[in-house]
């Protein structure tokens, strides 16, 4: 992949040329005609080149039998052509100086063996060239802030123009947005296709950048530079530009096994999952749930909601229960009221209404009566962050009934100027608004989102991003180093370490490993035991038996001589039954951790795409059981690592559950610091690592690694 180029010239070329070339320009209709066509809709102030050799004019200007008999400058290449003739027609434009353009052509990449041969020397070609290409295999771009485009679907003449930007790598899809008719006014709309040259992150780094873009959408299939994603979201995080992404692909997809438990934990989709969190990024799952997110974060953004609790404002009981029954998967809050709110709304409200939040506000009847007081009685309560107005405005009102919601319209405007808060109006149906209360609406700066589900996930989006701003740390430290180099420990190895060797690492990033002594009779095992300390464990050591349990190795509270001689040969030979041909090289007679609140695992798995992958659990069975686990990239914080703790539905019983103690959730954060230091320090030679179990202790009495796995490249 080629850089997007950073002077303000080559990015106004790509996005904002001021004269392009039709290559493949007729009046016969296709996307040559579309071009045309769409660039005089947008009232497009450049130059345009028709460029075809078979005609003299197309839609009146003068057309040329190639670039190179265009007698001014060009920007931009707008090659309309079939596949084959793509390569060529760049190499022409870079002889004529144009350096930049979009190639409509399907048959490249999506298209077998021959198709992809074709893209690899597509790319190529740019790369030397420094051409810098969207597509192929794609619709092309609108810009509506600049009023131009290469875009090879009819614009709609009454596109609105704004301050949403859209990257979208699925042509039909980019049409769906831009047809949507939500009442999102786009910047730019960005088709990326097969993304020979330029790719999704390239653009949506320009939109970033963009002064007229302020929040950003992006509907991805796959990213082809992933790391560079972390920088691009980073800027976005800097900038206050929400990103708001639908990527397919959740269905699972085939990893390599690896015998750590942690491979199971951290999926593709999961891992992107939790990236995308970590990065502040928010996945939404379908196109209406990307459209009304981004309204709401439109009219959101300047103006962050400080906490998350939503003041509801109903018309009926049985609207209450379809939206509490959505919000409960949304995990949202409405505070209790207080009660001088309960007292001003009973004065407002009839004798046989039930004040509470979510509040059935209907009244007599009559809306503009009882919306407006019940709208500022909420958005002065000192919990709501947030005050959410169930309101119907279809497209076909009745006229009493329009006048009723227009009042509320005019009143939801006035409570946001006074409150300051956040108001937002909902509809429970997909079906259009009423123009005029619109347009009350827009002219307030409010948001009329449409669809209950879809508007209740928008709000939980928006919390989910108006918390993660307001907790992002500092740059602090991301670990302690290591005490010990482990370079010369590393060099030469590979496959699995000792469970030795494999705790010397976690020593070496301060992670505390039971006592333990490796014994290689019964008579070492008996010595060792007694200078540990009654009781033991022993564990048998060896590097062909990486699940010690499953094979039988493993013996727990071993209390006297006798019990020990009887465990240490029940170890021998249960091994040598179950993994014939293993190499032992003793048995290890290890301290017997007690008292320990609950066993979590913690480990480091390897993403194809993002590189090193820590992963936090409930430990033991639970981890095959319930496949509980979140998910970070290294380095991690002691910010996220607490994240981590309290994502995982185990957490309670980390916290005191049912009267039994609090774990050291301090020591098990730094545990999960640690590890991602580790991860980030030798993530290139570890492809596995495993810590199951962690055993967590009572508060202030630290966390313990019973078992390690580690498996190298």
């Amino acid at each position: 992949m080629t850089e997007l180029p950073k002077s303000r010239d080559e990015l106004r070329r790509l996005i904002a040329p001021r004269s392009i070339a039709v290559i493949g320009a007729s009046e016969g209709g296709g996307a040559g005609a579309n071009v045309v066509e769409n660039l005089r809709t947008l009232s497009f102030s450049g130059e345009i080149y028709p460029v075809n050799p078979k005609h003299e004019t197309v839609f009146g200007l003068r057309c040329f039998p190639s670039v190179e008999k265009i007698p001014g400058d060009v920007d931009f290449a707008a090659i309309c052509l079939r596949a084959e003739a793509v390569i060529p027609t760049i190499l022409q434009c870079s002889r004529r100086g144009i350096d930049c353009g979009w190639a409509f052509a399907s048959g490249f990449s999506e298209a077998g063996e021959a198709g992809e041969a074709l893209q690899r020397e597509l790319a190529a070609v740019c790369r030397q060239l420094g051409f810098r290409l969207i597509g192929p295999n794609c619709v092309g771009f609108a810009n509506l802030t600049d009023r131009v485009g290469a875009y090879s679907a009819p614009i709609n003449p009454q596109i609105q123009a704004g301050s949403v930007g859209a990257v979208v790598q699925s042509g039909s899809i980019c049409l769906a947005l831009a047809n949507s008719s939500r009442g999102i006014g786009f910047s730019k709309i960005i088709s990326t296709g097969n993304e020979a040259a330029l790719d999704s992150c390239d653009f949506i780094e320009y939109l970033v950048e963009d002064p007229a873009t302020a929040v950003i959408l992006a509907f991805i299939e796959g990213f082809r530079q992933p790391n560079r994603l972390l920088q691009v979201a980073k800027m976005a995080r800097q900038r206050n530009k929400p990103i708001l992404l639908l990527k397919v692909g959740r269905s699972a997809v085939a990893q390599r096994a690896t015998l750590a438990h942690t491979g199971a934990l951290a999926g593709s989709d999961r891992v992107q999952d939790a990236l995308f969190r970590q990065l502040g990024i928010v996945r939404l799952n379908d196109l209406d749930e990307l459209l009304e997110s981004a309204l709401l974060f439109l009219h959101a953004r300047e103006n962050w909601p400080k906490g998350e609790g939503v003041g509801l404002i109903t018309v009926s009981g049985g609207e209450i229960g379809l939206v509490a029954d959505l919000a409960d998967g949304e995990k949202l809050f409405f505070p209790a009221l207080s009660d001088d709110a309960r007292l001003s709304l009973e004065a407002t409200l009839p004798p046989f209404s039930s004040i509470s939040n979510p509040l059935d506000a209907w009244g007599v009847g009559d809306l503009s009566e009882t919306y407006p007081h019940c709208m500022e009685v909420l958005a002065k309560e000192a919990e709501v962050d947030l005050v959410a107005v169930s309101l119907d405005i279809t497209s076909t009102l009745a006229p009493k009934q329009s006048e009723q919601y227009a009042a509320v319209a005019r009143a939801a405007v006035q409570v946001r100027q006074s409150s300051g808060k956040n108001i937002v109006l909902f509809s429970n149906l997909s079906s259009g608004s009423d123009g005029p209360i619109r347009t009350i609406i827009e002219r307030g700066r409010i948001p009329l989102l449409q669809g209950t589900r879809e508007s209740l996930v928008a709000l939980r989006s928006l919390f989910n991003h108006a918390r993660m701003l307001r907790q992002l740390p500092s740059d602090e430290p991301q670990g302690s180093p290591p005490e010990e180099d482990l370079t010369g420990f590393f060099a030469g190895k590979h496959g699995f370490l000792s469970e030795l060797e494999a705790k010397r690492v976690l020593r070496a990033y301060r992670i505390r490993t039971p006592r333990e002594v490796l014994a290689g009779s019964e008579e070492e095992a008996l010595q060792a035991a007694f200078r540990i300390g009654w009781p033991v464990v022993l564990k048998i050591h060896s590097a062909q038996v990486a699940h010690k349990t499953e094979a039988g190795g493993v013996e727990l509270a071993v209390s006297n001589e006798e019990a020990l001689l009887q465990a240490y040969r029940r170890i021998l030979a249960n091994v040598l039954a179950r993994v014939p041909g293993a190499t032992v090289e003793g048995v290890l007679v290890a301290e017997m951790i007690s008292g320990a609140i609950a066993e979590v695992i913690v480990g480091i798995s390897t993403d194809q795409d993002y590189g090193p992958v820590v992963a936090f659990g409930m430990g033991g069975v639970l981890v095959e059981l319930l496949k509980d686990a979140s998910l970070r990239i290294p380095p991690i914080s002691s910010f996220m690592a607490a994240e981590m703790i309290g994502e995982i539905q185990g957490a309670p019983l980390l916290r005191g559950f049912r009267g039994k103690p609090c774990g050291d959730l301090t020591a098990l954060s730094n545990t999960l610091v640690q590890v991602g230091r580790l991860a980030a320090d030798w993530g290139h030679a570890i492809r596995s690592l495993d810590i199951n179990p962690l055993l967590v202790l009572p508060d202030q009495q630290g966390v313990v690694a019973v078992d390690s796995l580690i498996e190298l490249r």
